[in-house]
């Protein structure tokens, strides 16, 4: 028969081993959480995101998914709305455009940029290049913390309409807007301005007319900071994503897209340009993702899928 101190010292022995086990488990690592299919399928759209920490409430963006979006990192198409970069907002005409592109299987993000009040004084109004500023920041967070929300920022494709399409064609040609983000023009996987002007401010400057006055109050009065402001000018700088372009309007306005297009390919980028005969300015923009529409999104759709793949 035992003893009642051996038995104690029994007991105690008990004691250690479960509580040397126990501060085991506590010390062992704990399994790394692990996002499943089930947990991605069927992400959400997310509005109002900020691309700037502390920034201006215009620089936000919205993001939509592909519909069942699983784990895997998807491509992007970014979307620059128009407005004489004075309005607009991302979520305007969005519904064909997100239909079309997420059909595909893309993410898109539609972005705001801070907008330029005429009316306010010289000193206090956004003036030109902010709008491109904002969305080379836009493009820099889809980049950096795009892959957090089940973005490729390898496969980002940037798209524009009117002041957009400027907007566009200045970060595609010219590298110091992405440069301060340690991006390139090449980091985009293609570019598309859709149907602008903005190629040569001072060209649209010296027309005169309504646009004189608008591009006056963008990009300021002085002649000597027009060709900086140009997209056109910075052709060659640094290689180009491929571009795709649309050909309507006047003779100057396509006049514009040629000569831009002919600078992209002599510095080697390649380059779609699409005739639409019959289109408005607002046409092209509208028709974009529209079902009935077999002139426009079909091309521009053929180029995107070239671009990030489908």
């Amino acid at each position: 028969m035992r003893s009642d101190g051996a038995m104690a010292h029994r007991a105690a022995l008990v004691a250690l081993v479960l509580l040397l086990g126990s501060c085991a488990d506590d010390a062992a690592d704990p399994p790394a959480p692990r996002e499943t299919t089930a947990a991605c399928a069927g992400r959400e759209a997310q509005m109002d995101l900020p691309y700037v920490d502390g920034g201006d409430p215009q620089q936000r963006l919205d993001l939509y998914y592909p519909p069942g979006a699983d784990c895997d990192a998807v491509p992007v198409v970014v979307w620059v709305h128009g407005g004489g970069w004075s309005r607009g907002d991302k979520a305007n005409g969005m519904d064909d455009k997100v239909r079309q592109w997420t059909d595909a299987g893309w993410a898109v993000a539609s972005v705001n940029y801070r907008l330029t009040d005429a009316q306010a004084p010289a000193e206090d109004r956004v003036v030109a290049p902010s709008h491109n500023e904002d969305v080379a920041a836009a493009l820099s967070w889809l980049a950096t913390d795009g892959p957090a929300h089940g973005i490729d920022p390898e496969r980002m494709a940037l798209v524009g309409h009117s002041a957009g399409a400027a907007i566009t064609a200045a970060i595609a040609a010219d590298p110091a807007y992405l440069a301060p983000h340690d991006l390139e023009p090449a980091a985009l996987a293609c570019a598309a301005p859709l149907d602008t002007e903005g190629f040569d401010v001072a060209a649209v400057v010296a027309s005169g007319g309504p646009s004189a006055t608008l591009y006056r109050s963008v990009f300021g009065a002085d002649p000597s900071l027009w060709p900086d402001l140009s997209p056109l000018a910075h052709v060659g700088d640094a290689p180009l994503p491929d571009l795709f372009l649309v050909r309507r309007g006047t003779p100057a306005r396509r006049a514009q897209v040629d000569g831009f297009a002919e600078a992209a390919r002599t510095a080697g980028a390649e380059v779609t340009v699409v005739d639409l005969p019959g289109f408005s300015h607002e046409d092209v923009n509208r028709r974009v993702g529209e079902p009935d529409d077999d002139v426009l999104t079909p091309a521009l759709q053929a180029f995107l899928v070239e671009c990030l793949g489908g």
